[in-house]
């Protein structure tokens, strides 16, 4: 997450970016208690985001946690490997989640008849339902993997997907950092079109077309 990005760290612009997000009452990182975390809790002091450190295995109990302490009653979450999130995708996902009365809703995959490029939503989920989760289910993995347990029981929970503009409707394309190559890929892609906090998702898919 420190790795470089048009010169910026890529959680600095995974921060920068959502916190331009409408909608929102408190940004949070919520980072692990981890001493090898030490530094991205820095660096989100130094960007003026306010700190969470948890378990670095139950990340279910390290965002409901988070979560009560700010006294939530939803939780827009935002994985630290989208650097070019799009604050206005997830002003939207919170005004339909406002009005969906759903338990998880997402904009920022394909799945659920959504067709969207990778990397530029969120997902929201209602606290209470959240907070649901260890008491129905016992499995680690829905401790380690937070939205496992909504896919897994949609008998269970009620799950929705944001529908998006029809210019991102682009599914083969992917916008994560999970290994070296996806780094290079988004550094090319920032250094050839000048990319910088303000861009839109619309105008960095246009890029990555080629239009």
């Amino acid at each position: 997450m420190l790795a470089l990005l048009g010169g910026m760290p890529v959680l600095e612009w995974v921060v920068r970016r959502t916190m331009c997000a409408e909608g929102v009452h408190r940004f949070v990182l919520a980072t692990s208690d981890l001493r090898a975390d030490d530094v991205l809790a820095t660096l989100g002091e130094q960007l003026g985001i306010e700190v969470f450190r948890g378990s670095h295995e139950d990340v279910l109990r390290r965002v409901i946690d988070a979560a009560e302490l700010h006294h939530a009653d939803a939780v827009l979450r935002v994985c630290a490997d989208n650097p070019l999130i799009d604050p206005r995708l997830l002003t939207q996902l919170i005004e339909d989640f406002r009005v969906s009365s759903c338990d998880y809703s997402f904009n920022h995959r394909p799945g659920l008849g959504l067709i969207v490029a990778d990397g530029f939503g969120g997902e929201v989920f209602d606290l209470a339902a959240l907070k649901s989760v260890p008491r129905r289910f016992s499995e680690t993995r829905y401790r380690e993997h937070l939205t496992s347990a909504f896919w897994e029981h949609q008998d269970v929970f009620m799950v929705r997907s944001c529908p998006v503009h029809k210019s991102l409707q682009y599914p083969e394309l992917r916008f994560d950092v999970d290994v070296p190559a996806d780094l290079q890929y988004l550094n090319d892609l920032v250094s050839r079109s000048h990319i910088n906090l303000n861009t839109s998702a619309t105008e960095i898919v246009s890029v990555a077309l080629g239009a």
